[in-house]
């Protein structure tokens, strides 16, 4: 399975194991094993806990994007709960079942993961650097690591083993396939047969005034203050270089990294005594094997019960320490080049590891990382400056609440300034929704200067209004034609409906659809669709939508077109697909997506029936 997930760790499912791997304990809370406080728990699933940041993180990372699309706050951290406590519920069914991902098997998998990679090998550099910008350690990546995989392991022992019977195949094929034969004519919409007064045009002005209301716009004069602007402007004395580079010595320090193999013998998760002994036997005896002159990759594919590393000849590629289980890696870097190891208990069982290599630790020299340096010294200075400033610019901001001058005189920066732009839309700075609620805000709006906004590229700004537009009525004289085309095109839908209702039911009392289209001059078509069929897609919606009409007995039915036009339609024929037709791999890509599909439906069945039966107390949203 997990060979399955290596193979697989390209393109979208790398982004999809990327966004469930690299986020900090955003699913599970881990977070929470190293600092939890002492405040009250939102939520206990079982004897885990989950905290308000918990929440707030997962919120952030993966839910907040979507207050843009119309979804209130509330309704997105509900979102964000279900999502910890489902997959809390998932993780600890997985361990009561007793699964288990070896270290051999986390490592690995690190190892194969792209991200990581440089030309198709581990790359330390790249690893330490993406986990550095998450601020998470190795052995916390790790547990995170650990954790994705047992649930996908228990979400594949679901879905993995559902299956398609070449009747639903078959069942499927013919409902995809299918084909049906239409007649149908075009009914035109002409607006110019409607007619409409005066007193209708100024009945709608009156009663609907919010369609003619001009949007309210602002525009902005701004301060902004930013790291990277900063950054450019500071150059650090060969002094201050060097000091960095003796003070973070150990950023430019490659670690010790040993070449693994080892040969497991596993032990199951609650074995009895006699179970461990027979195991720790077993690893003596093949570990004598190994001294009598036994050849370690052949005994580790003929006895290893690691998944991962068996076929490799036990091979765990370069280690370095926090990768592997703490008393594994113990050994594991205590252990001389080429010595066997005693049988070592893990929680897997007993493993004999052998280090095949030594990489040992190296501190890169200075004129090697001067860039890194460099780079790194200006970009601290720059953050202190940064915050200095800010403090500064909100302080002045604030005791200068008409004025953006004061602050930009004192900390040397440029008024800046914006076009119009309204409550959802703007260019530049207004772009950002950020920008554009404080500066609609009421304080903002009566002549203020808004508080400091930190923007998404680790800038600050401070908004005032330049130029207020408020919102007003548009004179009936400019919206008259615009309201006059409006209610002619309402009526002549209307009467056009009527008149495809009218002759629906001229079709249905038996007349032709011929007789009936020749009445007022339309022109009858007929053409054989397809559920792809890219003309009239709203017909061929309509169409397949309907049910099959009774033998010999034609279907009726109207179809209101995007251009207020109204088709009507007779569905003449149904011919399903023809099962046979398949090509034996079709038909087995078919069985397994209809598997698949069923694996996921089952696997959300069961993912809700644990949620009903888990233990999970709820304290959110806190009372008011």
């Amino acid at each position: 399975m997990l060979q399955t997930i290596r193979d697989k760790a390209q393109g979208i499912f790398a982004w999809i194991i990327l966004i469930l791997i690299i986020i900090p304990f955003a699913l599970w809370g881990i977070q929470n094993y190293f600092d939890t406080g002492k405040e009250k728990p939102i939520a206990v699933v079982g004897d885990h806990e989950f905290f308000e940041n918990d929440l707030l993180r997962l919120y952030d990372q993966q839910f907040a994007r979507f207050l843009e699309q119309g979804r209130s706050e509330k309704e997105l951290k509900q979102m964000a709960l279900d999502r910890l406590i489902d997959d809390e519920v998932l993780l600890q069914a997985a361990m009561d079942k007793n699964m288990a991902v070896s270290q051999g098997q986390v490592a690995q998998f690190i190892r194969s993961l792209p991200f990581f990679q440089t030309n198709g090998h581990f790359d330390e550099k790249k690893y330490h650097s993406l986990l550095s910008a998450q601020h998470m350690s190795s052995a916390q990546f790790v547990a995170q690591i650990q954790r994705t995989l047992l649930l996908e392991q228990l979400r594949r022992g679901i879905t993995d083993t559902s299956f398609a019977t070449d009747a639903e195949v078959d069942r499927y094929y013919k409902l995809l396939k299918q084909a049906r034969k239409i007649a149908y004519f075009i009914l035109p919409l002409n607006t110019q047969a409607s007619q409409v007064s005066e007193d209708e045009i100024l009945n709608y002005y009156d009663s609907h005034p919010d369609r003619f209301q001009t949007p309210e716009k602002v525009s902005v004069e701004y301060l902004k203050i930013s790291i990277d602007q900063i950054a450019k402007t500071i150059e650090p004395s060969e002094e201050a270089l060097r000091q960095y580079y003796q003070e973070q010595q150990q950023a430019f320090t490659t670690p010790e990294q040993r070449h693994l193999r080892h040969i497991l013998i596993a032990v199951p998760a609650g074995a009895s005594e006699q179970q461990k002994q027979e195991a720790l036997e077993k690893a003596k005896e093949i570990r004598q094997k190994l001294l009598d002159g036994g050849d370690f990759a052949k005994l580790a594919k003929e006895y290893s019960e690691d998944p991962g590393s068996r076929s490799k000849g036990g091979d765990l590629g370069l280690v370095r320490r926090g990768m592997m289980e703490k008393n594994f890696e113990q050994a594991a870097f205590s252990l001389p080049k080429g010595e066997i190891s005693e049988p070592l208990e893990t929680p897997f069982g007993y493993h004999l590891i052998e280090v095949t290599g030594i990489q040992p630790s190296r501190v890169k020299p200075f004129d090697e990382v001067r860039g890194q340096v460099l780079e790194a010294v200006r970009r601290q200075e720059a953050e202190n400056r940064f915050y200095q400033l800010g403090e500064r610019l909100a302080q002045l901001a604030y005791e200068n609440p008409q004025s953006l001058e004061p602050a930009a005189e004192a900390l040397g920066l440029k008024i800046q300034q914006s076009g119009l732009f309204t409550r959802t839309q703007g260019k530049g700075i207004a772009a950002n929704p950020k920008v554009r609620d404080s500066a609609f805000s009421e304080d903002v709006l009566a002549g203020n200067n808004s508080e400091p906004i930190e923007l998404d590229d680790g800038s600050v700004v401070v908004v005032r209004v330049k130029e207020h537009q408020p919102s007003k009525l548009r004179p009936l004289k400019e919206a008259h034609e615009e309201i006059a085309t409006l209610l002619r095109r309402q009526k002549a839908r209307k009467q056009l409906e009527s008149q495809a209702t009218a002759l629906l039911a001229e079709l249905k009392r038996g007349r032709t659809i011929d007789d009936v289209a020749k009445e007022i001059k339309a022109k009858v078509k007929t053409m054989e669709v397809t559920r792809t069929t890219p003309e009239l897609p709203e017909v061929v919606s309509k169409v397949f939508k309907a049910g099959r009409s009774e033998k010999g007995k034609p279907l009726n039915l109207m179809v209101a077109l995007p251009d207020g036009n109204q088709a009507v339609v007779q569905i003449l024929e149904v011919k399903d697909g023809d099962p046979s037709e398949m090509k034996p791999e079709e038909r087995e890509a078919m069985k397994n997506n209809i598997a698949r599909l069923y694996g996921l439906l089952t696997f959300k069945e069961y993912q809700a029936q644990l949620r009903e039966k888990a233990k999970v107390k709820v304290n959110w949203p806190p009372s008011q």
